[in-house]
């Protein structure tokens, strides 16, 4: 997965997270295995480096000339990359960054 963000807000009014991951849709099931304590863990290389999400029922479009919807289970993995970036000093930083 290329795009990812998650972050915790604290407020007066308590605490929030909110998690974004390309490509995954965060339903209930989902936001269970991908969050943002999963996702912090997986960074710090204290988490499991791989996470599987199943969607039972992804509405999917076909890609022939049909103008058609399925439903269908889905399989996604969900891990980190570090293709254009590189930790420096517990942050991420660019390639080129000195």
């Amino acid at each position: 997965m290329d795009k990812i963000f998650a972050y915790r807000l604290i407020t007066n009014e308590g605490e929030k997270t909110l998690c974004k991951v390309r490509g995954i849709t965060l339903n209930y099931h989902a936001s269970k295995l991908v969050n943002f304590e999963v996702i912090r863990a997986m960074i710090l290389g204290q988490g499991e480096p791989i996470v599987n999400v199943h969607t039972v029922f992804k509405i999917k479009r076909r890609a022939s000339g049909i103008a058609a919807t399925v439903t269908e289970p889905e399989n996604k993995r969900y891990r980190i990359s570090f293709k254009r970036r590189r930790m420096h000093d517990n942050s991420s930083v660019p390639f080129v960054y000195m």
